[in-house]
């Protein structure tokens, strides 16, 4: 063992000494150059895209560093050197020589832009890149050269050698097809659509398309004379709503009788203006007379679910990350209400034509059926359209300047330009018939819609109310219609059972084949207005007689119903199913009959509730909570449709789905159209309210002093 030691000591040592004499040893000079050059030149460092630019904010020695990958800048090279001679060819030049002496600015133009897309295999089309980076860019002003300003493009480029799975509408089988990607670029702003599309297809080698209205570059914020003139129109109002706030709380906080007071109609027309009275009328309790209070729940919760239906459609119609989960939830039954939200639109009609026959049928009997129907049409006039004009003037004149982004310029300027060829059809109410290529606010149809059966009400309801046979018989007959007209549609044209909400099909509802040219027209939706007018007779007559159902038709009702309802709502989820394939009469059948089962549903809500039959549904409904949602809700109609162009415009990144995002989503749009609700309740409907409540009351007593003979007013149609 001790040898052993000793041997190893004595093989160290040896060791050391043979390193010792040949450290003495010269090396050879070409070594030693090379060993000297390395320890005096820094590492340089790998080749990326970018640097570091962003954290040293200063140039950087291109000598020291590649800033850019040669190759890309190879690229973009060869890509300048494709665009026509010209300012942008310039511009260009100018950029790619910045970005080789590593000037920020134009590190920040590369930055911005798409250089390789992401996610084409999941279906992800929209390739933003920084919008907001790229347009707030301006080169420094140098002595060889002027400041170059940039823009953004929104490009569609055609990448045939990918191939993705699409779930389209019209092909729901998982068909293998080239990707067209929106593919966002940043350069100079001097460059024309032609020289955008030309720089891009050499830089990627795919076929390139762009629009005028994809490409957005920051402009100083100019007005012309009729956003000048609608800003003054809103500042005036906002003033006076100011003023007649200011003095409605000077008026309690000095109730002194002494003081002098404004002229009567003076002080009652800046009491109209007021915030706070206005305030106080929108939260006090409703009153419940005839049992109509439970109306209130029945408006706010439909409206809650159509605009969660709008908030889903416009984010799965708009860029999302994983389209698949659209394709894969609208199979879940628990989604059929959100998937089948037009069905809750055919509640207000329900609704409308509920609380017409009603109303109506009261005059009707309090004035012997001496009622001018004329006069009541101007006062529904009269009463709808200031808040209507005040949305539609907004769209036409201001709604550009609100926002921007990626999509905006295409989105708004296009709505902008609908509304401006279109609005005068709007005023009018026919716009679901009329100038429907160019449709202004997607949810207008259903004003003309519900304006053009409340004008043929009385043509049903006069006949019954003055010879109930006859009555009886016109209403089956035109239920009967009503509900063969869709079938017929549907079945000879071919067509889906209904509104069907396909993510590729909805971006932009008011270019959808089926909403342009049959969900939207009046002869599609009269079912539940009509069995609203039935609903509301019913009501009526058993009130007048003091009937009431047994309580074997009573449970029967119920039971009948909740199937209708129910099959009606959550049946659409079959024809969601990419494996189910729909017969044409199978298609036709769903579209007359599902209105109908949902219509009645809805009329026996409405009817029980209203006759004392379901207490603790009626409690529900007619909650104080309830009633200030439900007198926002035609000022939620009106605003939501804003809520949900301004978001889907205004979208940088995609969008990834979950249920809980969705729900988040659904929440925050409900919140922001009730709020934008407020404000135009506040400024506008509440205000000219007041002043048509004002003039018809002094027009009223007038007449009363002069003529003493009632009046054929109908304050509460």
């Amino acid at each position: 063992m001790i040898l052993c030691e000793v041997k190893w000591i004595s093989v160290v040592f040896l060791y050391f000494c043979v390193a010792s004499v040949c450290s003495d040893v010269p090396q050879d000079e070409s070594l030693q150059t090379q060993t000297r050059t390395t320890e005096q030149e820094p590492q340089k460092k790998p080749r990326s895209f970018l640097t570091d630019y962003v954290v040293r904010n200063q140039k950087l020695d291109v000598a020291d560093v590649d800033i850019v990958d040669s190759s890309l800048m190879g690229r973009i090279s060869e890509a300048t050197r494709a665009v026509q001679v010209g300012k942008c060819r310039k511009d260009l030049n100018e950029t790619l020589e910045a970005l080789r002496r590593g000037e920020k600015w134009a590190l920040k133009m590369l930055d911005a832009s798409v250089k390789v897309p992401v996610g084409i295999y999941q279906g992800v089309v929209y390739q933003f890149g920084d919008f907001d980076e790229c347009v707030t860019i301006v080169s420094p002003v140098a002595s060889d050269r002027s400041n170059i300003r940039t823009q953004y493009c929104l490009t569609d480029v055609t990448i045939d050698e990918f191939t993705v799975p699409t779930n389209s509408a019209r092909n729901r089988s998982h068909a293998e097809v080239g990707a067209q990607v929106h593919w966002g670029i940043c350069l100079p702003a001097s460059c024309t659509v032609k020289d955008v599309e030309g720089f891009l297809a050499t830089a990627v080698g795919h076929r390139v398309q762009v629009e005028e209205k994809f490409c957005h570059s920051e402009q100083p914020l100019e007005f012309t004379n009729s956003e000048v003139f609608f800003l003054c129109i809103l500042t005036m109002f906002t003033l006076i709503v100011i003023v007649s706030t200011g003095h409605s709380i000077y008026h309690y906080c000095h109730n002194d009788i002494n003081k002098p007071r404004l002229p009567t109609l003076l002080n009652a027309i800046l009491k109209s203006f007021s915030i706070t009275e206005n305030l106080v009328k929108l939260v006090k309790k409703g009153s419940d007379d005839l049992g109509l209070g439970c109306v209130n729940g029945i408006k706010t919760l439909a409206m809650v679910f159509i605009i969660s239906g709008h908030a889903m459609a416009f984010i799965a119609g708009g860029p999302v990350q994983n389209p698949d989960f659209y394709a894969k939830q609208s199979q879940y039954v628990q989604n059929a209400f959100l998937l089948n939200s037009p069905l809750l639109v055919d509640t207000f009609l329900l609704l409308s034509g509920f609380l017409f026959a009603r109303l109506l049928l009261v005059e009707l009997e309090k004035r012997k059926g001496k009622v001018n129907f004329g006069f009541l049409y101007i006062f529904r006039y009269i009463r709808l359209t200031p808040a209507y004009m005040a949305v539609l003037f907004l769209y036409m004149v201001l709604l550009e300047k609100l926002g921007s982004g990626p999509l905006w310029d295409a989105r708004i300027g296009l709505e902008q330009d609908r509304c401006t060829s279109s609005w005068w059809i709007n005023l009018l109410y026919l716009n679901n018939y009329l100038g429907t290529e160019k449709l202004c606010m997607f949810q207008s149809w259903y004003l003309a819609a519900d304006t053009q059966l409340f004008i043929l009400a009385p043509l049903l309801l006069y006949p019954l109310w003055r010879w109930r046979k006859i009555g009886v018989y016109l209403f089956a007959a035109s239920a009967t219609i009503s509900v063969l007209i869709p079938f017929v549609v549907t079945y000879v044209n071919n067509l889906d059972p209904t509104f069907l909400a396909f993510a590729d099909e909805i971006s932009d509802l008011s270019e959808n084949f089926y909403f342009i040219n049959f969900y939207i027209k009046t002869h599609m939706r009269a079912t539940a207005y009509i069995f609203g007018l039935l609903t509301g007779f019913l009501v009526h007559y058993m009130q007048e007689k003091n009937m009431r159902i047994s309580q074997r038709w009573h449970y029967a009702c119920w039971i009948t119903s909740v199937i209708a309802g129910a099959a009606s709502m959550f049946s659409i989820v079959i024809f969601y199913n990419p494996d189910y394939e729909s017969s044409r009469i199978e298609n036709a059948l769903y579209a007359g009959l599902h209105r109908m089962g949902w219509s009645f549903f809805t009329s026996w809500i409405v009817f029980v509730c209203v006759t004392g039959r379901a207490k603790p549904l009626h409690r529900f409904l007619a909650s104080r909570v309830m009633a200030p949602f439900s007198r926002l809700t035609y000022c939620a109609y009106l605003t939501n449709g804003l809520v949900e162009l301004y978001l889907a415009s205004t979208i940088r990144t995609p969008k990834y789905l979950t249920v809980l995002n969705l729900l988040g989503d659904a929440v925050s749009h409900i919140i922001l159209t009730f709020i934008a609700a407020l404000i135009l309740c506040l400024v506008f409907e509440s205000p000219i309210h007041g002043i048509e409540k004002i003039l018809l009351r002094h027009d009223e007593q007038k007449r009363k002093r002069t003529n003493n003979s009632p009046s054929t007013s109908e304050e509460s149609a």
